[in-house]
């Protein structure tokens, strides 16, 4: 190793002595920090304390510095599953085994796959990427140890400990970036970097992970990306030789040995290889791939967790990936998608130029297939939404308040956390968002824990030393619970064609209201251009592109005042970056209607089929009913029947409207009709009437009416007593039996409340 790049690692006493006096990174309240020396004055207090000194010494320095091999979990495709990956010096047979007795008896052995590689750090040469999975083997809140091995002498025992496999915790963290700051915080990776960012990376962890930690029974880890700082392949090696001395410093934290790691592909690790060898990630997918890997997924419970390459902007190929993955587990309660670029940010410059850039494409895919959280990183502040919805803020109880809630809520809910080794800190977007909930970047270490317990997901944030840095919120769902985005989906998938022009005015209205509620706008011709224009084959800037390789806007596609995408480009840029000030919420009571038209629209559909059947029901009706016959002999009639049922049938007819007619009312008129059929075939003479006088009967009169399905035949063995004298008042019979119907309506109402 040449002396310039080892002298990298090496604190110089002058400068410890100089910092002697200096205090650690004072504590900050949580909130805007204004200042430009947040970075620096962290690093010089943490350089300045003796526990950081004796680490470096004795740890780092030592021999920690030299070792990029280090094996690190990553979760399985569920959690009875768990990944392996490491480098090692030789190539050979990788395998693990496992045993829930610490000596290592009755140990299940898996064998996995070595790939040729050929990378140093300057102090080690490694050939082999070696990656195990092991699956269908672990249980709930068990205790197991492992070792591994390529050459059959076995590692030190390691402990991995599962926790409930329904209700569980995760940490996420964001832009650890080892190596990406200095001492004097401008990020210049100088000698003392790596062991800085290091140093806090791992307290962080311990915070959170270690014995007696705020989240130690966490099930696992969520890495928003850009783990490492270099970004190239640089010269002569060296780039590859910082970037694995930089891993070198991400998986130093012994945590990593015990809880799984699931990390995302940032920008700082997008153009090289080296992120494909150190993970072993579930379901790894060519979908969405740079240099560095592609798209994967896993469940863990009812939560179906979902990591996308956001540097790759084939919206297709996430597309594809995140229906794969939604198909495999489609009874998921809660659906979380992690990627690096914070698209719904508020640090600057990443938030109003290349997350805002990127929005365009990777926000209609958290609305399209119903996201429920969204967790991102970059911007290094944190930053917490409103409910999101095609660009809308969507009120609910309590968001903004000391423990925000949410019961039910639409659109997906975006955080952007900071970083979770100080490496690097922006300020915060001059202009607060109209999506933002809540924000901050005091400069400090920050990591957040999720819980998924029953119904609901609560997110906590604190900072390194374990204080609260952020504000709890919580989202509830009714486990029956029908989102407006899987209605308005379910309102869009009916075949108009097959509908009466009534249902298909109330779909059209449906739709149509909750795209003016939304304030919707076709961006197609934007997602088209900038996923288009996206070349994965040049792992660098494209000139015919109008994003640079890190969604930098260029050319005439470039504002005159930032580097985001020129006002006009996009409808939905527009709407969430230029008409910031003007952007206003939708109410609760608004998309609570625009939900309640959607779900009317798609129950109270009438097929024409369905129509047309009932238009000859009521043929048939009336056919039987002028077709009767008129006398005294037995299945005969009284002419002042006939024409009272004649009547009603036609009155009932008259609500048989095709440009008015819902579901509701269809089934309703097909109810009282066959009742009104029953009732008349029932009021046939019995038997052959002479002189004998008789009681008259009406419509409605069911003293004796048992129940005939409706046809055109009028033979009947119904025993309805005698004759039916003349002259009964029609009306009479009219109102009876509307006043039957009308009861049978008000029983179904009081039924339904």
């Amino acid at each position: 190793m040449n002396e310039k790049l080892k002298k990298r690692f090496i604190v110089s006493l002058a400068t410890i002595s100089s910092l002697a006096s200096l205090t650690v990174v004072p504590t900050f309240a949580f909130g805007e920090y204004s200042g430009n020396d947040g970075t620096s004055n962290l690093n010089n207090g943490i350089t300045a304390t003796t526990e950081y000194q004796n680490w470096y010494d004795n740890q780092w320095n030592n021999n920690e510095e030299k070792d990029t091999g280090k094996i690190v979990l990553t979760p399985g495709s569920k959690p009875t599953d768990l990944n392996f990956a490491w480098y090692s010096q030789t190539k050979g047979t990788p395998k693990v085994k496992m045993s829930t007795n610490q000596d290592m008896s009755n140990a299940y052995e898996v064998t996995g796959t070595a790939t040729d590689i050929n990378k140093t750090n300057g102090f080690n040469a490694y050939k082999a990427s070696n990656k195990v999975s092991v699956t269908d083997y672990l249980q709930e809140n068990t205790t197991y140890y492992y070792q591994y091995t390529v050459d059959g002498n076995w590692s030190t025992v390691y402990t991995y400990q599962t926790h409930s496999f329904t209700d569980f915790k995760a940490v996420l963290v964001g832009d650890p970036q080892i190596g990406a700051s200095s001492s004097t915080g401008q990020g210049t990776e100088d000698d003392e970097s790596i062991a800085i960012n290091t140093y806090a990376w791992n307290k962080t962890l311990t915070t959170a992970l270690g014995e007696n930690g705020i989240a130690e029974n966490a099930s696992f880890i969520l890495s928003a990306g850009d783990q490492i700082d270099y970004s190239s392949y640089g010269s002569n090696g060296e780039g590859e030789l910082i970037r694995e001395q930089e891993y070198a410093g991400f998986l130093y934290p012994s945590v990593l040995r015990s809880v799984p790691l699931a990390t995302t592909i940032g920008n700082h690790e997008s153009q090289v290889d080296d992120y494909s060898y150190h993970y072993n990630n579930p379901n790894a997918s060519e979908l969405g791939k740079t240099e560095s890997g592609g798209d994967y997924y896993y469940s863990y419970g009812d939560t179906l967790f979902i990591s996308l390459n956001s540097n790759s902007r084939n919206v297709e190929e996430h597309r594809a990936l995140m229906q794969e993955a939604i198909n495999s587990h489609k009874d998921a309660k809660w659906k979380v998608v992690l990627f690096h670029h914070d698209i719904y940010g508020s640090g600057s410059p990443h938030s109003d130029v290349d997350g805002a850039n990127l929005r365009i494409l990777f926000a209609p895919l958290m609305d399209e297939f119903g996201i429920d959280l969204c967790l991102t990183g970059h911007d290094h502040s944190y930053a917490r939404t409103f409910q999101i919805l095609d660009g809308k803020v969507i009120e609910t109880d309590g968001v903004g308040t000391d423990t925000s809630s949410a019961y039910n809520p639409e659109g997906t809910l975006y955080i952007a956390a900071g970083s979770a080794s100080g490496s690097k800190f922006y300020t915060l977007n001059t202009t607060k968002q109209y999506y933002i909930a809540e924000r901050s970047n005091t400069p400090v270490p920050t990591f957040s824990t999720i819980d998924f317990s029953g119904d609901s997901l609560t997110i906590k944030t604190y900072d390194y030393d374990g204080n609260k840095y952020a504000n709890d919120v919580t989202l509830t769902k009714d486990g029956n619970a029908t989102s407006i985005v899987e209605t308005k989906k379910d309102v869009e998938a009916i075949d108009t064609t097959t509908v009466t022009s009534g249902s298909k005015t109330r779909i059209d209205e449906a739709l149509n209201n909750v795209n003016t509620v939304l304030d919707s706008r076709d961006d197609l011709e934007a997602v088209n251009t900038l996923s288009g224009a996206y070349d994965s084959s040049i792992n660098g800037n494209n000139a015919n592109d109008p994003l640079n390789y890190y969604a930098y806007a260029q050319g005439e596609y470039k504002d005159p005042n930032s580097q985001a995408l020129v006002q006009g480009f996009s409808t939905l840029l527009d709407k969430t970056l230029y008409e910031n000030d003007t952007n206003v919420a939708v109410s609760k009571e608004a998309i609570g209607d625009a939900y309640n038209k959607l779900v009317t629209a798609k129950n109270e559909v009438v097929t024409k089929d369905e129509f047309t059947a009932l238009e000859n029901q009521f043929t048939a009706a009336q056919d039987q009913i002028a077709n009767a016959v008129v006398g005294n002999k037995k299945g005969e009639y009284s002419k002042d029947v006939v024409d009272a049922y004649a009547k009603v049938v036609n009155t009932l007819k008259g609500n048989l409207n095709e440009a008015t007619i819902t579901k509701t009312e269809l089934t309703n008129l097909q109810e009282e009709l066959t009742a009104t059929v029953n009732e008349f075939v029932s009021k046939a003479n019995a038997n052959d009437l002479t002189d004998k006088p008789v009681t008259p009967t009406t419509p409605g009169d069911d003293t004796s009416k048992p129940a005939v399905s409706t046809g055109n035949k009028t033979n009947s063995s119904v025993k309805t007593g005698d004759d039916l004298q003349a002259g009964v008042p029609l009306m009479a019979a009219i109102v009876s039996l509307l006043g039957i119907a009308g009861a049978r309506i008000l029983r179904r109402k009081r039924i339904e409340e």
